[in-house]
């Protein structure tokens, strides 16, 4: 005798063991990625504050011989001073900077960009290693800082020196920053935050 048989239901969704199986891989990547995940956004903090600076010196540079004018890139957020004779007293690197210029035969400061590091403990810090707090960059590109004829400035993070990258800036305008972390631009080893 012949059996008909009867067509196999169609089942619609999962199994137990899929979805176990499924979750258990979908951790297994999730704790391997989280990891790298935070070094990735502190690398990319890190590396932000680093361009954001370079560039800022680098803008200076540029509108002091463009405008044949004094441009300082000073030391915090605080406004127009007199410390070097156009930034304010008080100003750290932790907190951000400001590029502000004094038009050719004018006695007064204009602030032409500020760049913010707010406080936080996912913010890099930024430092000058030799005190400076701010660059006058004159028409003709030359720097001139408060101490010394040329300045580093480390750009650290809660990971410490390894990770840090550094900011040279000399009395001839020359800037440079170091794309290996742990390094200033001619490979000397950082040594402070």
């Amino acid at each position: 005798m012949n059996r008909v048989q009867q067509p196999r239901r169609c089942s619609k969704g999962f199994t137990v063991l899929e979805l176990m199986i499924t979750l258990s891989v979908a951790i297994i990547l999730l704790a391997i990625a989280i990891p790298n995940l935070r070094a990735f956004v502190l690398n990319s903090r890190r590396d932000s504050a680093v361009d954001g600076l370079v560039a800022s010196l680098n803008y200076a540079r540029t509108q002091a011989i463009d405008l044949d004018q004094s441009t300082f890139l000073c030391a915090g957020t605080g406004g127009v001073g007199t410390v070097g004779g156009a930034c304010a007293s008080g100003g750290s690197w932790a907190t951000g900077w400001q590029l502000i210029a004094i038009p050719q035969g004018s006695t007064t400061a204009q602030v032409l960009a500020t760049h913010s590091l707010t406080s936080s403990n996912t913010i890099p810090d930024v430092k000058a290693v030799g005190g400076n707090v701010y660059f006058q960059f004159k028409g003709n590109g030359t720097v001139t800082m408060a101490t010394g004829s040329s300045e580093v400035i480390t750009v650290c993070d809660s990971r410490g020196t390894s990770l840090a990258r550094g900011v040279v800036i000399n009395a001839a305008g020359f800037i440079q920053s170091s794309s290996t972390p742990g390094k200033t631009p001619s490979g000397a080893t950082i040594t402070s935050c």
